[in-house]
């Protein structure tokens, strides 16, 4: 019973798992995608064209990133000459150079311009501890704490094996 239990799991993995490409690729093109970014903010796609380039170094898709930034329809809160120049420079072959070009642009209407703080991402992350993951980590240590109880509890009260054995034989 166990073995055909486990075969049919397998099975039904196999087929899950060969329907999921299928599926992914059936979304469309580029053509899609590009329309599909171009319903986003201009900033948003900028913002997500610098995480391209600093993280990934993936030149291709922070282009399309940029491209469709460049025809987005709210193209509000990024100086849009600076984008411009931040696409030619990516497309002249130069990434290194499109970054802080690109952090210009997204900086220039709410940071250097008006003495405000730069764009976040010429920010260095430091993670921060709120009330939410202490009280997680409290959470986490007290079941922890908790299973271990359990679990010697659970061994003090059985018997060892030796004892009932020594019980069987003076019962008889």
């Amino acid at each position: 019973m166990r073995v055909a239990f486990t075969l049919l799991a397998i099975t039904a993995s196999a087929a899950v798992v060969g329907l999921v490409p299928t599926a992914a690729s059936a979304h469309g093109g580029d053509e899609t995608a590009l329309e599909n970014l171009k319903m986003q903010p201009a900033r948003t796609l900028a913002q997500q064209a610098l995480a391209e380039l600093r993280v990934r170094n993936d030149v291709e898709e922070a282009a399309t990133r940029l491209d469709a930034a460049l025809e987005s329809k709210d193209q509000g809160k990024i100086d849009i000459p600076l984008l411009r120049r931040a696409t030619e420079t990516l497309d002249g072959g130069d990434p290194e150079g499109a970054i802080p070009l690109l952090d210009a642009a997204l900086s220039r209407p709410l940071g250097a311009a008006s003495g405000e703080a730069l764009h976040e991402s010429g920010r260095e992350f430091q993670p921060g501890t709120d009330t939410q993951e202490v009280i997680a980590i409290i959470a986490g240590a007290l079941a922890l704490l908790g299973g271990a109880l359990l679990l010697f509890r659970g061994r003090a009260t059985r018997p060892a094996r030796r004892d009932r054995e020594a019980c069987v034989v003076h019962r008889r």
